[in-house]
């Protein structure tokens, strides 16, 4: 496979597809796409005998504490963002939808964390790792690329959360390797914005709204 062609792969589906997705403002549409892309790089990775996981990425390591502490920090941090930035949605959804809150903690990991770290970190990382001879220009494009996913919200918030997000989760699993940590970490990250106050960003408003 030339590099050309893969070139041309992310460019499919890491910038065209998001950017259509854009204009048609549906939640169902974009879990749908994102379930789908994520079928696709299952597929990719069964056909090159590669799992999910190994057996050892279920140990509670030294990644995985670090994991732990680094959110811990950033739920600080978000938590004064939240606080200063929109102080009159600062931890609305527990407060006023807490079982609704209580389910997206469960649910957010599973089926949106998850499959965008099957697509963004264990099929990016195996595919195009090669494209790039220097391991910094591989995880800062991963990141660029994963917060460009996010552009469909049309908010700069959204585009720079997400890329330092994208950032620490390239970091992390360029180091350990393990779709679970990293999974766990994104999980983590995600459950910490919609708890904050700051999950109206992160979420198409029309249908749905945590203010």
């Amino acid at each position: 496979m030339t590099k050309i062609t893969k070139i041309v792969e992310i460019i499919i589906f890491f910038i065209i597809i998001p950017a259509i997705l854009i204009p048609i403002n549906s939640n169902i549409i974009m879990f749908a796409t994102l379930s789908l892309v994520a079928f696709f790089c299952f597929i990719y990775l069964r056909y090159k005998k590669i799992t999910l996981f190994d057996k050892n990425e279920f140990k509670f390591d030294q990644p995985l504490k670090k994991i732990f502490y680094k959110a811990f920090v950033i739920a600080i941090l978000i938590l004064l963002f939240s606080y200063i930035f929109d102080k009159e949605k600062f931890l609305n959804l527990p407060t006023s939808h807490f079982f609704l809150w209580l389910l997206i903690l469960i649910l957010y990991p599973i089926f949106s964390a998850f499959p965008q770290e099957i697509i963004y970190r264990k099929f990016f990382f195996q595919r195009y790792d090669k494209l790039f001879k220097n391991k910094k220009i591989l995880i800062i494009t991963n990141a660029l690329l994963f917060s460009f996913a996010h552009i469909i919200y049309l908010n700069p918030i959204v585009i720079i959360f997400t890329f330092i997000g994208g950032l620490l989760m390239a970091i992390s699993y360029s180091q350990h390797q393990s779709l679970f940590k990293v999974s766990v970490e994104h999980g983590l990250y995600g459950n910490i914005v919609f708890s904050s106050g700051l999950g109206n960003y992160f979420y198409h408003t029309q249908g749905l709204s945590f203010g």
